[in-house]
């Protein structure tokens, strides 16, 4: 314990933080051991959003696990200043390589049709860039207005075909296509208010979700407050009906494509089968596999259990 100028007592703050951040991994722990959930330590990694300059060791099970500036969680980075600089770099590197599969494509002449170099930057490149917006665009700095302008810009340099010299402004208004900070500002703006129904404010324009239709969510309820038990049970949920029942199933996992099917008369399997196929089929082709199978199934199943007398 530490004592202040004034006799206050106080602990210290890397301390309490430690101490802090191993309770809720604690509480963690014992909820994914309740559940019977193995968690692979080498792949995690912990972020401390604080101004310490040493960031705290946690352990689980007296291993420690990493600790980083920087997580990658849906898509973005955050990093520990909530700035989300380590972000627009990150979206930065993957246009630019986009960006020279484009050029790779329309070539040196420009046999690519501007039309279509224009829908790729409209349909690609700019949502890949917009993604996430409504957690990073709220408040952008001039810097990092900037920044989307210089990203922008050699996408509108490959649709015009104009000189290296032309100003950005310039480019932006040939070809009618606004801003990408602006972009970004306007997507946070709507997903804010469409999406997490909250109020929301752009150029100076205050949308209020009072005025905005809600539209319908298969969600009710928040993730914080989900309750595994409550919503997976392993208990058997069907009743037992006197006739033939099919169940299938399929799935495409690291190139390759399975299937699988059974028929269950009650609860007595009366026919299953399945099977992998080459890593040249699509998904598209378990259907029709399957169901040609379950016919000759059905066909056999209904010669067998013919009554007899």
């Amino acid at each position: 314990m530490l004592h202040s100028p004034r006799g206050l007592r106080c602990e210290p703050t890397g301390a309490k933080l430690k101490a802090t951040a191993q309770a809720a991994l604690t509480k963690f722990q014992h909820w994914t051991e309740k559940h019977q959930l193995k968690v692979s330590i080498e792949n995690c990694t912990t972020i401390f959003i604080s101004r310490l300059v040493s960031r705290p060791q946690v352990k689980w099970d007296n291993q420690i696990i990493t600790s980083s500036t920087t997580l990658k969680y849906l898509g973005g980075i955050i990093d520990n200043k909530l700035n989300w600089d380590d972000h627009l770099i990150n979206i930065k590197t993957k246009l630019t390589h986009l960006h020279q599969k484009i050029i790779r494509i329309a070539g040196t002449n420009w046999r690519l049709n501007k039309y279509l170099r224009r829908r790729l930057y409209k349909t690609v490149a700019e949502w890949t860039f917009l993604h996430g917006a409504a957690a990073w665009a709220n408040l952008l700095s001039a810097r990092q207005s900037r920044h989307l302008n210089s990203i922008q810009r050699k996408f509108l340099l490959n649709i015009t075909g104009a000189y290296p010299t032309t100003p950005t402004a310039a480019l932006q208004v040939r070809e009618g296509i606004i801003p990408l900070y602006t972009k970004a500002e306007q997507e946070a703006a709507n997903a804010r208010t469409a999406r997490l129904r909250k109020t929301s404010n752009y150029n100076n324009i205050n949308f209020n979700i009072n005025n905005y239709e809600d539209g319908t969510t298969p969600t009710k309820f928040h993730q914080a407050i989900f309750q595994l038990e409550d919503r997976i049970s392993i208990n058997k949920q069907f009743l037992p009906v006197p006739i033939l029942n099919i169940y299938t199933d399929g799935s495409k996992i690291d190139d390759k494509t399975g299937r699988a099917y059974f028929v269950k008369e009650e609860d007595t399997t009366k026919y299953e089968w399945m099977a992998q196929l080459r890593p040249l089929n699509t998904e598209t082709s378990l259907p029709l596999t399957s169901r040609a199978s379950c016919y000759t199934g059905d066909l056999s199943l209904g010669k067998e259990d013919q009554p007899k007398g």
